[in-house]
């Protein structure tokens, strides 16, 4: 009976079973990551709560590829902290979305 749980619990597993994550983004196979060693104090103090809270449903690398700007950022946070299991109160969700704000008006200069 336990090989018959086991050989069920693994096929359901490569059927794509529904997970927590979010489904594949083409943004997830770039850089996860930011080097806010020169960032201003506060938003160094917000990075751990952004890739903390941003990971528990897809990678890090899929905000640190978008493309968004701050009004954009904005709308994005307000749905992410409607979504069930997200975790993020309205605390952190502002300090994610003024990381995200910071974040993007330093890239758009790169672009």
């Amino acid at each position: 009976m336990a090989g018959t749980l086991a050989s069920l619990a693994l096929v359901l597993a490569l059927a794509g079973a529904p997970t927590d994550k979010a489904p594949y983004d083409p943004r997830d196979d770039g850089p996860d990551k930011i080097d806010v060693s020169r960032y201003p104090p506060e938003q160094q103090a917000r990075y751990p709560v952004f890739r903390q809270k941003c990971s528990k449903c897809h990678p890090v690398a899929r905000p640190v590829n978008s493309r968004f700007d701050a009004s954009e950022w904005k709308k994005y946070m307000k749905k992410m902290i409607r979504r069930p299991n997200s975790g993020i109160n309205e605390d952190q969700a502002r300090d994610v979305y003024e990381f995200l704000k910071y974040y993007s008006s330093q890239q758009s200069g790169r672009r």
